[in-house]
């Protein structure tokens, strides 16, 4: 979505303590019910309500002309609903044509275990650095992690994590150049010289939330300690084999037509062929858009259109596949662009979703959900040394109501650098906390769209993978706190990250230990008996 740089200069009429009612109720909601969609709806609607002075007649017809159309007229929201569309066709076609299965044989030569499955799904997440993991690894692993009964929201978490904290500490990426043109505008504004990138290396190595994030996650596939929940899952895919639990509904299920059977024996390149047209294309593209020839690689991509070139890079690596298909006479070519439209189209639910957060995120802005936690940011008196924890902290909140690290970022920008640059702390540690806050919010929060994303590529269903991703994100989030608090008191920067690590770890310990006492005996036959539920299985 396209998010503004939101200045304290340009906010609008606050509402108090009303600006937190919809989003609260739309967490809440979701959280109790499950249901997205409903709560979605019925936040976006009370937020209208209260703009319109309270009168619901004239909310209903406001509500969609003012929050839910506006955001389908910006290229960059057709540009991520695009993305999302051609990468389920792309899917579909990966299954009809038994890439999935011919990659997952591959690996098996490499990989033993379930554990090895997960790790590996970690590094490539290093392959689409270049934008956030999550839209494509999810894709990619899926089949591999499937083999080796790696639950769905497993999957999620780790697309997740990786998602939003290696892209905010990716250079080529969209992220990287948002912030620094954030950063940039600062210094124009303090009066210092540079463009943002002369204090990059600063806000990377200060950016304490993606840098523990993205450790936990390594830590987690490598160990195997999972928590809570998602705990549980792990071991019910253990036993059982199911990568679902019982009520859970992917939100984008999978059709049993496009599976193919087990006895048939698919060749490496039909997931080599589309993998590497995928690439050529999205890197071709970028490359010619961006100039490479006279910006250089990283220069080409600063100035390209990243999501242009991804689509362009989905669309043909689906296309490929239909290719594959027909000349293996699975189908023929136009049987198989139908089945690529059909997969497109199965797209739609999570399309509705991201329309809806998208809206409540324009309501909240309305409402000055923001500004009235920058209020809060702008009154704490306390030590300028732990400044940035309380920025940190303010951010997170921010960015879970709203779902939206760009926009809290933008908002927090103003207010961190100056600070922290009056009080000596330096400019890339307040431009870091910032940015950290607002990747809290967009790791987990139910209506972040990079949260929605990795449902998506998971195929998990989306209120289990945001309750069972919620303890790993605040982890995090107290290891993070934590080291800008020891960072700020110490003026260590390694001191702060090693301190804010060991609490991180430690805790998920502790919370390992409890889901395994917990659990130990847990009864998985009665809850299949219990349930009926029909969910999903994978051979190992």
């Amino acid at each position: 979505m396209d998010r503004p740089t939101i200045r304290k200069e340009n906010i609008m009429e606050s509402y108090g303590i009303l600006a937190l009612l919809p989003a609260a109720i739309v967490i809440t909601l979701a959280l109790v019910t499950k249901k997205t969609h409903l709560s979605l709806v019925i936040g976006i609607f009370v937020g209208v309500v209260i703009l319109c002075g309270g009168n619901p007649l004239t909310a209903f017809p406001i509500m969609f002309r003012d929050y839910i159309i506006p955001p389908l007229t910006s290229e960059s929201n057709i540009r991520t609903l695009i993305i999302i569309v051609v990468i389920q066709g792309m899917a579909k076609m990966l299954r009809i044509t038994g890439a999935g299965p011919a990659m997952a044989n591959a690996i098996k030569r490499i990989v033993k275990t379930k554990r090895g499955a997960e790790t590996v799904t970690t590094v490539a997440g290093f392959a689409f650095i270049y934008t956030e993991p999550c839209f494509l690894l999810g894709v990619v692993m899926r089949p591999i992690t499937e083999a080796y009964r790696v639950t769905k929201i497993k999957l999620a978490y780790i697309c997740d994590s990786l998602g939003c904290n290696m892209a905010a500490l990716s250079p080529i990426c969209s992220y990287g150049p948002y912030y620094v043109g954030l950063i940039a505008v600062e210094l124009a504004a303090l009066g210092l010289p540079g463009d943002g990138w002369n204090v990059y290396g600063e806000y990377w190595t200060h950016n304490f939330y993606a840098i523990l994030a993205i450790l936990l996650v390594y830590f987690v596939c490598i160990t195997g300690k999972d928590i809570g929940k998602l705990y549980l899952a792990e071991k019910r895919a253990d036993v059982t084999g199911r990568l679902i639990g019982p009520g859970e509904v992917p939100v984008v299920p999978d059709n049993p037509e496009d599976i193919p059977s087990d006895e048939e024996k698919f060749p490496l390149r039909n997931f080599a062929i589309p993998m590497i047209t995928m690439l050529v294309v999205l890197l071709g593209c970028a490359f010619w858009e961006g100039n490479v020839i006279e910006n250089g690689v990283v220069g080409a991509f600063r100035n390209c259109t990243i999501t242009l070139d991804i689509i362009c890079g989905l669309t043909a690596a689906g296309l490929s596949s239909v290719v594959v298909g027909a000349c293996q006479k699975r189908f023929s070519i136009i049987e198989g662009f139908q089945k690529w439209l059909d997969g497109c189209c199965v797209a739609l639910n999570v399309v509705l979703i991201l329309v809806l957060a998208w809206a409540l995120s324009s309501v909240s802005g309305a409402l000055d959900l923001s500004g009235v936690v920058a209020g809060f940011v702008d009154s704490i008196g306390v030590s300028p040394s732990i400044i940035p924890a309380f920025i940190f902290l303010a951010g997170a909140v921010m960015s879970f109501a709203t779902g939206s690290s760009w926009g809290t970022t933008a908002l927090l920008m103003p207010i961190a650098v100056p600070i922290c640059y009056d009080y000596g702390l330096g400019v890339g540690i307040g431009a870091a906390a910032a940015v950290a806050g607002g990747l809290f919010g967009d790791h987990c929060s139910p209506i972040s769209d990079t949260t929605i994303k990795a449902s998506m590529a998971s195929g998990s269903d989306h209120m289990a993978h945001v309750t069972t991703q919620i303890p790993y994100a605040v982890t995090a989030g107290v290891g993070t706190f934590i080291a800008y608090l020891i960072d700020g008191l110490t003026g260590s920067l390694i001191v702060g990250i090693v301190v804010g690590l060991a609490i991180m770890i430690g805790a998920i310990m502790v919370q390992n230990r409890m889901a395994v006492n917990k659990y130990k005996d847990y009864d998985f036959d009665a809850e299949i008996a219990q349930s009926g539920d029909q969910a999903e299985t994978a051979g190992a």
